[in-house]
């Protein structure tokens, strides 16, 4: 069974209290999950003592690229689930993510980051029904709890049929071993999870 949740945030408000905190919009998404992680799992009593680790692909995009090919890496980051304190949780995120950046951007010609368009579909299902049929997330320690994803979306109002677009809530790739994807992506004035 799956099941699909969405919720829409003020962009400006994301933007200020990025600025306010010197983090990046970035660090206020893996933020905003944890909370909300945290809060659903302790109102359960399923609050691990351990952080939540996720799964977040980087961009190693630089500024000014307009090439069409991919090129993004996959890191782990700490969420600080175990900190009842928003700020400590974000300081907590906010450290390793901007040394993860500078790290990963100097490691690029070593990551493999342009993966091929076409077929990848299939491929990634013939991989996730392997995995599954063979096991391996019952063999092999878990290295992520989650993959929260951030992507960049229209920064302007979008039509349709004369209609304004009122969200874009985007879907991932449900992976066996990972019961948890947050995609979230900016759209207009949102941030769309």
């Amino acid at each position: 069974a799956r099941s699909f949740a969405a919720v829409s945030v003020p962009l400006a408000e994301i933007k200020a209290l990025a600025h306010a905190h010197g983090a990046t919009i970035n660090d206020l998404v893996l933020m905003l999950c944890a909370g909300a992680l945290r809060s659903y799992l302790q109102h359960r009593g399923a609050l691990p003592r351990k952080s939540l680790v996720a799964a977040v692909p980087i961009s190693l995009r630089e500024a000014g690229d307009t090439r069409a090919d991919n090129q993004a890496s996959m890191s782990l980051v700490s969420l600080g689930t175990h900190l009842a304190d928003p700020a400590k949780r974000l300081r907590h995120i906010t450290r390793p993510t901007a040394s993860m950046k500078s790290t990963m951007g100097r490691m690029k010609r070593i990551l493999p980051t342009a993966y091929p368009s076409i077929g990848v579909p299939w491929l990634i299902e013939a991989a996730a029904s392997l995995y599954g049929k063979a096991r391996v997330a019952e063999r092999l320690p878990q290295v992520a709890n989650l993959v929260i994803s951030n992507v960049p979306g229209p920064q302007v109002p979008l039509y349709l049929a004369g209609a304004r677009v009122l969200s874009n809530h985007p879907t991932s790739i449900g992976v066996h071993g990972l019961a948890l994807n947050i995609t979230v992506q900016s759209f207009d004035a949102s941030m769309d999870f």
